[in-house]
């Protein structure tokens, strides 16, 4: 080999290490942790996010850059450095008091499926008297058939009623001029002795058709499965709220009770036809928000629970794993505000229970980050630290990949590329 040639092939290698100066002078630098980005990706050991006024610029390995004397430094103290947390299913949260619970405690966006017209004004407003609050993205009432839930059991505030194909349509038309950043529609029967009016195929088929027209998500509260088989996957919805679960006849609840492994059980009695329905919902691409939490969290953090309190416990969170299984797209939401038990600020019961269903700690991150801005209409922007998204970041004390819970120790919370929370 020529000496030429030798030559070369060094200045290549050096080129490769070479520190990165093309940091901005006025960057706001986040160093000394591991970073985890939201995508998925490994994590960076000894990484590094480069932020400019809002925005992310670039984030990688400490050794690839040269810091500037006159950037700002935030030190991570040796913690993980990752994305802001979205709750993508929250209720009463048009409040920026509210709002400013979630961040402090690293939840830098909610999203609201549920809240009257008059409230829409409280999501405008991006602090509180205390400091900064999370951001506050919504759908506004629920599309619903007249007399059609939420309105029986939360009030028709809450509800926007639709008779006809021509009034769901415009009533979408009308929520997103209004700025609404996602649709939600109610699917929901009630039961034998209260049934309540649902909507029909033609008016979601409209709704969904109206918002796709404008590059907007549709989100459904479906639990019941022929729902899901019937509307949501022929009116392409994007999103199914709550888990859909098994109904089982009182044959197949008493198989199961009698069973010595009744999760295993549940799902020998109903597998087949359910798991031929979650196919069909995620080979169409339809993400799931399950809201464990508001459904099971009570039963799941008692120290000891009945038979049957395992068995609800056990068909919500095998259903999830039966979805997550197939390689179906999950997104965190607790249903806060709906559900009084379910906890204000880092939702670490919802991610327990996704970790439960199958998610890994990787996973769940993700359905926490970059799935729970996609859900909300905010994939583009924001969820994972990646350029040129919104610079919302936390630091925590410890190694969520190794234990959850190290999210409630959350050190400092960037929103915007501006210190909005510190507890140093």
């Amino acid at each position: 080999m020529s000496c030429k040639r030798c030559t070369v092939l060094l200045l290549i290698a050096l080129s490769g290490c070479a520190k990165d100066t093309s940091v901005p002078d006025d960057a706001l630098i986040i160093s000394n942790g591991t970073v985890i980005d939201g995508t998925g990706a490994p994590p960076i050991a000894d990484g590094v996010v480069v932020v400019q006024g809002d925005r992310i610029v670039t984030v990688g390995e400490a050794a690839a850059f040269e810091i500037p004397q006159s950037a700002r430094v935030v030190d991570a103290g040796g913690g993980t450095i990752m994305p802001g947390v979205v709750n993508s299913h929250t209720h009463g949260t048009a409040d920026p008091a509210v709002r400013r619970a979630f961040l402090i405690d690293g939840v830098t966006s909610v999203c609201n499926l549920g809240s009257s017209l008059d409230q829409l004004p409280g999501f405008a407003q991006v602090s509180s008297p205390e400091g900064p609050a999370a951001r506050g993205f919504w759908a506004g009432p629920i599309i619903t058939a007249p007399g059609g839930y939420p309105g029986p059991v939360y009030g028709s505030q809450f509800s926007y009623e639709v008779g006809t194909p021509g009034e769901a349509r415009d009533a979408a038309a009308d929520l997103l001029d209004r700025g609404a950043s996602m649709i939600k529609i109610a699917l929901a029967p009630g039961d034998a002795n209260d049934p309540w009016p649902v909507l029909d195929l033609e008016r979601v088929r409209a709704i969904v058709d109206e918002a796709h027209g404008r590059g907007v998500h549709v989100r459904a509260h479906a639990i019941e499965p022929y729902l899901v088989e019937d509307i949501v996957l022929p009116a392409g919805v994007d999103v199914i709220e709550h888990s859909p679960f098994p109904i089982l006849s009182p044959e197949e609840e008493s198989s199961v009770l009698e069973s010595g492994d009744p999760r295993s059980r549940l799902f020998d009695v109903v597998a087949p036809e359910f798991e031929r329905l979650l196919a069909r919902v995620v080979e169409q691409g339809i993400a799931m928000v399950p809201t464990l939490d508001a459904h099971i969290g009570t039963l799941y953090r008692r120290a000891e629970r009945s038979r049957v309190e395992q068995i609800v416990v056990d068909v919500h969170v095998e259903a999830v794993y039966r979805f997550h299984a197939q390689g179906g797209v999950i997104a965190l939401g607790n249903d806060y505000g709906a559900n009084p038990n379910v906890e204000l600020g880092m939702p670490l019961t919802e991610m327990s229970l996704l970790a439960a269903a199958g998610l890994t700690p990787m996973e769940v991150i993700e359905a926490s980050t970059r799935h729970a801005a996609l859900v909300c209409g905010q994939g583009d922007s924001m969820g994972t630290l990646e350029p040129p998204k919104l610079a919302d970041i936390i630091i925590v004390d410890g190694d969520p990949l190794t234990d959850l819970q190290v999210l409630d120790r959350v050190s400092v919370v960037i929103k915007g590329g501006e210190l909005a929370h510190s507890k140093n």
